[in-house]
């Protein structure tokens, strides 16, 4: 609901500018089968003038679209005053009855009682961060570099995404241990959590994809974690680089928005 709720918000701004611009007055269209269509601009204050309208030829055709426009734009922008007030009400509604809050309310004793049918967040997330096994990947760092949050990484590149990750609050453990379904142990650069969704994802940064032998390694290797039900977009991101073709943050940035918040 609160991406919902900033679509439209960000729709209502986006049609307030068009409606602003627009041209004045608004568009009445005269045409009946077989007739030819005319355009006229309708504006209020010149009825006793024009009662009819301005005729809009064929020079002015650019004005009876943007006038159209204009009609249809008043009418989204009073739909999306509406649906932005009732998700509100919608939104402040659930925000004080949640399932957490039903939860929470009980006591200390029923709540070791009773089996929550919805775990709240931080329970949740706890679970989460707590279910991984890390530092298992024995491969050496070759170089100290320390992430915001402290852990060192193994390339620059790794700790620009963890800090992206930690700036952003998306929950993540670094490098791992993953069986998959053939057995192979492997140790994705990052999990991260959509708390949200409640959807994990493994990050792998590929940093080497020019040179021929790390490619052909991690083309098989992005195909077994598909075998094994993580696949490009659902439950696996991947970010690449060449020596000619650096780290580009703004696709990250485009992963984190799309899959992580």
């Amino acid at each position: 609901m609160k991406r919902e709720e900033r679509q439209i918000t960000y729709l209502k701004g986006k049609l307030t500018e068009n409606l602003e611009n627009a041209p004045e007055g608004s568009l009445r269209v005269n045409g009946t089968t077989g007739r030819k269509t005319q355009f006229y601009q309708y504006i209020s204050e010149n009825r006793e003038k024009n009662a009819g309208g301005i005729y809009l030829g064929k020079d002015k055709y650019d004005v009876a679209k943007k006038l159209a426009q204009k009609g249809y734009d008043s009418k989204m922008l009073a739909w999306a005053q509406k649906a932005e007030y009732r998700i509100q009400n919608l939104i402040d509604c659930y925000e004080h009855n949640t399932p957490e809050i039903i939860y929470n309310n009980l006591s200390d004793i029923k709540r070791d009682l009773v089996e929550p049918y919805y775990v709240p967040d931080d329970v949740f997330l706890d679970n989460w961060l707590n279910k991984w096994h890390c530092g298992g990947n024995t491969y050496d760092k070759k170089e100290i570099i320390l992430t915001e949050r402290g852990e060192q990484v193994r390339s620059k590149s790794e700790k620009i995404i963890a800090d992206k990750l930690y700036a952003e609050g998306i929950p993540y453990v670094y490098e791992p241990e993953v069986i998959l379904t053939d057995g192979e142990r492997v140790y994705p650069d990052f999990a991260t959590l959509n708390v949200r969704t409640r959807k994990e994802f493994f990050l792998e940064h590929f940093g080497k994809m020019d040179e021929l032998r790390y490619c052909r390694r991690n083309i098989r290797k992005i195909e077994e974690y598909a075998l094994s039900g993580y696949t490009l977009g659902d439950g696996l991101l991947a970010t690449f680089e060449t020596n000619g073709s650096i780290f580009d943050a703004r696709y990250l940035d485009l992963l984190v928005n799309r899959y992580l918040k």
